[in-house]
């Protein structure tokens, strides 16, 4: 469990010699998730494994809606999702991006390489 911990930690900033903060994946997924619950167009996040909706309650389950790729100071981001009925896909699919991109970066500080987004579904609104 603790081997576990240590690899979904990533350092966010540090003193030297003295201290050092880190996040887990977890606050990657919570930030990931709650950023695009705010992007109009996009219905609820989808779980990759099963590919039913979460709701916005379900924040415990980001983690089965995104995918993190590390490299340093820049993730590589995945995102299972769906789509309301009716909204242009590629324009949502860029609004996600530049959204997820900047929480990432003021929040965190890393970089944003690639955010490859799967559309699972689309839902009747």
């Amino acid at each position: 469990m603790e081997n576990e911990l240590a690899k979904s930690m990533h350092k966010v900033d540090e003193i030297e010699g003295v201290a050092a903060v880190f996040v887990t994946d977890n606050v990657f997924n919570t930030i990931i998730g709650l950023a695009v619950s705010e992007v109009n167009g996009v219905h609820s996040l989808a779980d990759y494994t099963t590919q039913e909706a979460l709701t916005k309650q379900s924040q415990r389950t980001f983690n089965r809606c995104t995918k993190l790729a590390f490299a340093e100071t820049e993730v590589n981001v995945s995102i299972c999702l769906n789509i309301a009925f009716g909204c242009n896909i590629p324009e949502v699919t860029a609004n996600v991006q530049t959204k997820v991109s900047a929480v990432i970066s003021d929040m965190i500080g890393y970089t944003v390489g690639q955010i490859n987004i799967t559309i699972a579904d689309v839902i009747m609104a």
